[in-house]
């Protein structure tokens, strides 16, 4: 079978209440606490899958409460008892910040991916209470599709066996707790995608199964082990090549959205997050390198930066000290200059900029870096022999070489 394009969101990753709306929930700690706030354990179960299945995953930490980026537009609960006594033009603003991003970047990237593939699987992980009132929910794991589309049944038709055969202590049950056509995100994608292309299904997982980080990676490995077997597609082999590395992808305000494997992040023209590292010799010279002609940007440029993109879970430091090893093998401390926004036609990316001081020798990586030499600001910016990376240049104006001299 042709592997589907899996792509993955979570709904109600997080209970954060964004600092312009913090005043509406003065004394609500518990209830932004409780599953009112967020579906706990459920954004750290779709890590782990999208991981494992090497699959672009898009969440959102704004909690529900504020705005509930599960609910369609026109629907009564999209505010929650605390926000829909905002004005209606905040309330517009809410929409336009916190949930429509979302929801278009899920949708623009099914898009993109039905373009070049026939079938996509859009799974959204969400949790639920295992106590409903004084009513105690039987069910440990809930999937949950549209029964007028016969390729999202007979998909779950086949997952329920497969976990079944697992796991038959569980109580797995479809379109339960929930009907899968009630109003959700899916809902909304199903009348943007065809039934033959589009298959969306949502995931509710009793809470009483997350309660600890090796109970979510207990049911996460569940989940994605029988969702290969049930589609016979074979289990995918660890890889340490860089086209697969998992990164951080993350909004216009540089904050984390989601992750993706690289190729994926290049595909879709997905905004990450990259450090660049200006190693300046005692001269005030940038060690500048060329790139091999293997690079899935900008190849055979020359770069005045050493870096690369930053992996999800990574700090912008701790991905500049990975970065200076691999492809320098130098280790040193760095400088924080400045954060950058740069976009082209194939590169969105919210930068860090550090400075370290060293003289060399330098281990290049053969992989990464086919030649380097030292060179003044004047003589970069006056190059016309090569091209050089336009983020790099761009940082260089930014700059404008005054902090390179202090």
């Amino acid at each position: 079978m042709i592997r589907p394009f899996i792509v993955i969101s979570c709904e109600h990753g997080g209970n954060i209440v964004p600092a312009p709306y913090t005043s509406l929930f003065i004394g609500q700690e518990e209830v932004l606490d409780s599953h009112r706030g967020s579906d706990l354990g459920a954004l750290q179960v779709a890590e782990i899958l999208a991981s494992a299945l090497r699959a672009p995953l898009f969440f959102t930490t704004t909690s529900r409460l504020l705005i509930d980026t599960n609910r369609s537009p026109s629907h009564k609960d999209l505010f929650s008892n605390f926000s829909r006594t905002l004005h209606p033009m905040e309330r517009e603003r809410v929409i336009q910040k916190h949930y429509l991003p979302h929801r278009e970047l899920v949708n623009t990237v099914i898009g993109t991916a039905l373009e070049q593939r026939e079938q996509v699987i859009h799974l959204a992980i969400h949790s639920f209470t295992p106590v409903l009132g004084n009513t105690i929910r039987k069910t440990d794991l809930g999937l949950l599709y549209d029964s007028r589309r016969p390729k999202e049944q007979e998909v779950c038709h086949r997952w329920q066996h497969a976990l079944t055969a697992r796991r038959p202590d569980l109580c797995i049950h479809r379109n339960a707790p929930y009907r899968g056509a009630s109003d959700g995100l899916a809902t909304t994608l199903r009348k943007h995608h065809t039934q033959n292309n589009y298959l969306g299904i949502e995931v509710e997982i009793n809470q009483k199964l997350l309660s600890s980080v090796s109970e979510q990676h207990e049911i996460a490995t569940l989940l994605w082990h029988t969702l290969l077997s049930c589609l016979n597609i074979p289990q995918p082999k660890p890889s340490t090549a860089s086209r697969d590395e998992i990164v951080a992808i993350v909004d216009e305000e540089n904050q984390v959205t989601g992750q993706a494997p690289r190729s994926e992040m290049r595909r879709h023209r997905l905004i990450h997050r990259a450090c660049y590292i200006l190693v300046t010799n005692h001269y005030g010279e940038i060690f500048v390198q060329k790139r091999t002609p293997t690079k899935d940007i900008y190849p055979g440029y020359f770069d005045i930066a050493a870096g690369g993109v930053v992996l999800a879970g990574e700090t912008y430091e701790e991905s500049a000290q990975r970065e200076l090893a691999e492809e320098l093998g130098i280790n040193g401390d760095m400088e924080h200059l400045i954060d950058t926004y740069f976009a082209d036609e194939g590169n969105k990316v919210w930068g860090r900029v550090f400075r370290c001081r060293h003289e060399g020798p330098f281990i290049l990586q053969e992989t990464e870096v086919e030649s380097g030499k030292f060179m003044t600001t004047k003589a970069i910016m006056a190059e016309t022999g090569g091209k050089f990376t336009p983020d790099g240049l761009a940082i260089l104006a930014t700059l404008k070489c005054e902090k390179l001299k202090e």
